[in-house]
């Protein structure tokens, strides 16, 4: 046996006296394995990370189209900035849509009920509203917006804590999905704190204008079916 040094990290050994090897196994090791990863990767396409433009070896077969976890993670998401506290977050793409008023505007479930909460609650519209509810939906029974006639809800264009108004043109039918959205945009239309006789005016006017514009529509699309069934 003879005291082996290796010339490439210095650990001391001992090795029979006929080994001849200059370096330690791992050490020795370390060409062949570069060789052998430049060779897989000789194999390998060439692709171009569509977020950051990297270009990187990848299997043929594998179609990839980001470099790392990271990337895609930041290509498939948008941010964002919280409706009630104003921080910025990160959400996926698929998740945006318009079903919603929470899509994408709060960082969390919190924050979602901290909004709904921002303005008081009244139970209940009046002892009579099941009735009135019921004329509201003889009166127009199609969604105001999308022309819907399945779930519809009826809305009241000034919320009732503010004017305790159950009249017919302060009522309007709207599917689920309207409705959010509606309401959002009073919100964002009170947070601004105009006068209420100019917010009932613009809301009344554009609101009873598309009622207009899904009535005429529903009657094109009815009369349309009505040629090409004859």
């Amino acid at each position: 046996m003879r005291l082996r040094t290796c010339t490439a990290c210095g650990k001391v050994e001992k090795v029979r006296a006929d080994n001849p090897a200059t370096q330690c196994r791992p050490c020795a090791a370390r060409p062949a394995l570069a060789q052998g990863r430049r060779a897989r990767s000789a194999d390998r396409n060439r692709e171009t990370c569509q977020h950051c433009g990297r270009v990187f070896p990848a299997p043929p077969s594998s179609r990839q189209q980001f470099c790392n976890r990271a990337c895609r993670h930041a290509a498939q998401s948008v941010e964002r900035t919280c409706a009630t506290c104003d921080g910025s977050f990160r959400i996926a793409r698929s998740v945006l849509s318009d079903r919603t008023n929470s899509s994408g505007r709060f960082c969390s479930r919190s924050c979602y009920e901290r909004h709904l909460c921002r303005t008081p609650r009244i139970r209940g519209r009046g002892s009579r509203w099941k009735t009135i509810r019921k004329a509201a939906l003889r009166q127009t029974p199609f969604c105001a917006c999308c022309g819907k006639t399945r779930h519809l809800q009826v809305h009241h264009i000034i919320p009732f804590r503010l004017t305790r108004d159950n009249s017919p043109t302060n009522l309007i039918p709207l599917c689920r999905a309207c409705h959010k959205r509606v309401e959002s945009v009073f919100h964002d239309v009170e947070a601004v704190d105009p006068p209420l006789p100019v917010t009932k005016l613009v809301l009344f006017c554009s609101i009873h204008a598309r009622r207009t514009v899904t009535l005429h529509m529903l009657k094109s699309s009815a009369h349309a079916g009505q040629r090409a069934a004859a």
